[in-house]
């Protein structure tokens, strides 16, 4: 693949400068890599581009977007957000990745992918001990990402399965997760959005498997469906991490091809 638009850096919860990022990009050859981060929300802000450093993201962003256009580099740098469902947008950007880290419940922001203590006592807590009631819960403000955050790209579409990979919440395969999951699937491919494999979870220890899992894949396959490969990377280490994973997982899936945002608009690109 020639491009990877999900990265983090200092500005939210990333390792590296965004100039090391991109760096890094060119140095693997990529001819296109954008900055996502985090967009910012005031009820937390603990992996999100704090309110202060908005401005300067922007700002900084297209700074290493400019010197290397300028340069002549073999990079294009696009400056984008990963935009939460209850997150705040920012300006100018020129390609929105929509997502869901939070269930909004009984007055609570529940984090969907901090740890599996958290996930577990919120079903024990918030749902009634149900993990389909929270899936459920998940799902339908997947379902409202197109029209809350105004994306292109739908993000990591099953996180919610973060921790999850040995069924220690809920079986994936069950009927009471999939039906909702493929309904919500169903809706977003109708919007003709893109979705991203995302291997981001494999580079930082918590998976062996990309999302979406091999199922949902399948369908959103079948749905007509189209997908990007994305690294979701928060280390100038991790760009491109497991593409070749993903490229198995979209194959096996029945797809030929993916999509790269370019200055074009979007190009189909054979795996």
């Amino acid at each position: 693949m020639r491009g990877d638009y999900h990265s983090h850096s200092v500005f939210d919860d990333g390792k590296s400068t965004l100039l090391e990022m991109a760096e890094a990009a060119e140095k693997l050859g990529l001819d296109y890599f954008g900055f996502s981060g985090h967009s910012y929300q005031a009820f937390d802000d603990s992996f999100s581009i704090k309110k202060e450093d908005r401005e300067r993201y922007r700002s900084e962003a297209r700074a290493v977007q400019e010197k290397f256009r300028k340069e002549g580099r073999k990079t294009r740098i696009f400056v984008g957000l990963e935009q939460d469902i209850f997150g705040e947008p920012e300006p100018d950007m020129e390609y929105v990745i929509g997502s869901v880290h939070y269930i909004l419940h009984d007055g609570e922001y529940c984090c969907v992918d901090e740890s599996l203590e958290i996930s577990r006592r919120m079903i024990r807590e918030h749902f009634e001990g149900d993990p389909y009631k929270m899936t459920a819960a998940y799902y339908d403000l997947v379902a409202q990402v197109p029209e809350r955050t105004n994306c292109q790209i739908v993000g990591h579409f099953d996180l919610v399965t973060k921790f999850n990979e040995t069924g220690r919440l809920f079986d994936a395969e069950d009927p009471r997760y999939l039906k909702r999951a493929a309904e919500v699937m169903e809706s977003l491919v109708k919007k003709d959005l893109v979705f991203e494999i995302n291997t981001g979870a494999i580079s930082r220890g918590y998976t062996t498997m990309p999302y979406p899992g091999a199922s949902l894949l399948k369908l959103l396959h079948d749905m007509g469906g189209r997908i990007m490969i994305n690294s979701d990377s928060h280390h100038k280490d991790t760009i491109c991490y497991r593409f070749d994973l993903a490229r198995e997982c979209a194959l096996r899936a029945g797809f030929a091809s993916a999509f790269l945002l370019t200055d074009r608009g979007w190009e189909e690109e054979a795996l």
